[in-house]
């Protein structure tokens, strides 16, 4: 029992723990044959160990890989962390110009995120048969397409007709992108990369509600749409640019975090490496066998800007449709989805229903002073995304110390006890205050208290079903994303009106309670974590529908 995770007794090595730190576990004779990291992480096993291909994007230099992880969290910024809420602080001030219900005209951007959550199986899909990289690029083409009927007219349908389209583009850039991070990146360096993600996805809407608000308040209605267009081509190019494919089909062997044999496949892999050794040679050894070990060359910048570059699977579209739906049977990942995805749609909802709380008595605000209420979550988002950067793969280097050099996923759930903790006092607290009509300054700290808990609540979900299941990595996170965006269309349509017949005080508690639960369910989870990825790995459905792709396998085995 590692500090308190029950050991599971069916499985030699349950898929998701890894050996990380050799000298803790005084395993150096097993690991000294394997890829280490660097610098103060030389005693760090690799997890996945890296091919000898020079295209895998594991063996990428780390600038490449920081600057593709930039313009994707650009892209985000734009096609999900604005997309969303881009008008959030103008509902009220549009539904008077058009002469629409408050309800109707939020009712427009419910749509928005309807499509992006219909959208979210045919993401998965295309990504897991066609790779990654041409379906971020076809997406951010329906937000260009979409902005482009929205700065045409000041029109009811018009909006409506663009807000649809726009949202086509958000699935990719909110489920994708972090199964990008396990494409690129080792285990112990996911943390830093995910927490800047989710404070893009998430506290980035907060800064578009400020800057969406004043240039509403200033410009109008369709420059709103003129400026959002001209960051949306930028980011078009430079993504087309700089932004390779990251999906790569690597011999199973080296994904040592989802093998189920343990040292077996460890030793296994340090022959293949010394085999490589022998084949690269040393200076002055003589002759080696180079019929070995064949290494690709590696991709020219020209051959990288390729849009397509191959089938990844022969499998028909239609079975990864349903990829998705079933990470909803596997417990931990059903964990995952749900809990980051109420925590996120919780501060959706209380961002929709601001708009009309702030435009009546005894504020009184338009649109761009609805919008600088966006400060407070942006500040905590801002606060619980470096609390995580800062200390998320630092706490999981100590417990796995702690646990004599065992990673286990659930160590990623130690998290969820301040998120606990923030989300409760800023939830109850940001609904009592608007109910008595406290100053906005108390309500939007308030709410800034309820985005800490929010963003380290999301990291700590969303990371452990990363590292426990990488593999089905697209799969959950899109399901995620189709989760949370049914759930603000369903905000959008009775939020409102909720607040309007019961007040901000009854919604916030609702949401708050369920925040609470939802964290506090972590404990069982981190408990039987490991039994439950046991569980899963036995009765893989993926495995059993034959819906994995898998990589070339090496010759030499």
């Amino acid at each position: 029992m590692g500090l308190g995770i029950l050991e599971d007794t069916k499985l030699g090595h349950v898929p998701g723990t890894v050996l990380l730190n050799d000298e803790a576990a005084h395993a150096e004779a097993i690991t000294s044959g394997l890829k280490h990291g660097k610098g103060r992480d030389a005693h760090i096993v690799l997890s996945p160990q890296p091919s000898e291909d020079p295209n895998d994007p594991l063996n990428w230099p780390m600038w490449k890989k920081e600057v593709l992880v930039a313009i994707l969290c650009f892209g985000a910024m734009l096609n999900a962390g604005t997309n969303g809420p881009l008008l959030n602080a103008s509902y009220f001030s549009m539904s008077l110009q058009i002469d629409k219900s408050l309800t109707a005209v939020v009712l427009v951007s419910g749509y928005n995120l309807l499509a992006a959550g219909c959208s979210g199986p045919f993401v998965c899909a295309f990504s897991r048969k066609y790779g990654k990289r041409p379906v971020f690029l076809v997406s951010t083409l329906f937000d260009i397409i979409g902005t482009a009927i929205g700065q045409s007219k000041i029109s009811y349908n018009y909006l409506l007709a663009a807000r649809v389209i726009q949202g086509f583009s958000t699935s990719a850039f909110e489920s994708l992108i972090v199964a990008s991070v396990g494409d690129m990146y080792f285990v112990h360096q996911r943390g830093l990369r995910i927490a800047v993600i989710n404070f893009i996805l998430n506290s980035a809407s907060s800064l578009a509600s400020i800057i969406c608000g004043q240039v509403f308040q200033s410009l109008g209605w369709l420059w709103l749409f003129h400026l959002f267009q001209i960051f949306l081509v930028v980011q078009f190019i430079l993504m087309f640019l700089f932004c390779p494919e990251t999906t790569y089909m690597r011999d199973s062997r080296y994904d040592t975090d989802l093998n189920r044999d343990g040292d077996e496949k460890l030793e296994e892999l340090a022959i293949i490496e010394h085999a490589h050794k022998e084949t690269v040679g040393e200076p002055g050894q003589g002759d080696h066998d180079t019929t070995t070990v064949t290494v690709p060359k590696k991709k020219t910048f020209v051959q990288e800007l390729a849009i397509w570059t191959g089938v990844y699977s022969h499998d028909s579209i239609f079975k990864y449709l349903a990829g998705p739906f079933l990470t909803l049977l596997n417990p931990a990942g059903c964990y995952a989805v749900i809990a980051s995805g109420l925590l996120n749609s919780w501060y959706v909802g209380s961002a929709i229903i601001m708009s009309g709380i702030f435009s009546g008595p005894p504020w009184n605000f338009d649109a761009a002073h609805i919008g600088y209420l966006g400060a407070g979550p942006f500040v905590g988002g801002l606060i619980g995304s470096l609390a995580c950067g800062f200390t998320g793969d630092y706490v999981i280097k100590y417990l796995t110390r702690k646990n004599k050099g065992v990673y286990e996923p659930e160590f990623r759930l130690v998290f969820m006890i301040p998120a606990c903790i923030a989300c409760g006092l800023g939830m109850f607290l940001f609904g009592y205050t608007m109910s008595i009509g406290s100053p906005a300054e108390l309500c939007a700290f308030l709410q800034g208290v309820m985005m800490v808990g929010v963003l380290i609540g999301i990291f700590s979900t969303l990371s452990y079903g990363l590292d426990s299941f990488r593999s089905q990595s697209n799969e959950i996170f899109v399901m995620n994303m189709l989760f949370k965006n049914f759930m603000f269309y369903g905000l959008s349509n009775f939020a409102n009106d909720w607040v309007t017949s019961s007040g901000p005080q009854q919604i916030m508690y609702v949401f708050g309670g369920t925040s609470v639960f939802l964290s506090l369910l972590a404990v069982p989870v981190y408990i039987w974590g490991k039994r439950l990825r046991s569980w899963w790995a036995r009765h893989d459905l993926f495995v059993l529908l034959k819906m994995e792709t898998h990589g070339p396998v090496n010759e030499m085995g």
